[in-house]
């Protein structure tokens, strides 16, 4: 579904974390943030000042 929609897979995670995970989830969330960070802007989002 994702390519379809035009978008990376490395966009879309899914993690199994309890609620007394509280470290684990930060840190998930801080490595998912700097992975989608380096794939760049969302393709999907139209540019403002866009040709």
């Amino acid at each position: 579904m994702m390519k379809l929609l035009g978008l990376e897979e490395g966009r879309l995670k899914q993690e199994w974390i309890s609620a007394s995970e509280g470290s684990k989830f930060a840190e998930t969330v801080k490595t998912f943030t700097g992975e989608v960070r380096k794939l760049g802007r969302n393709p999907l989002v139209k540019r403002e000042n866009a040709a």
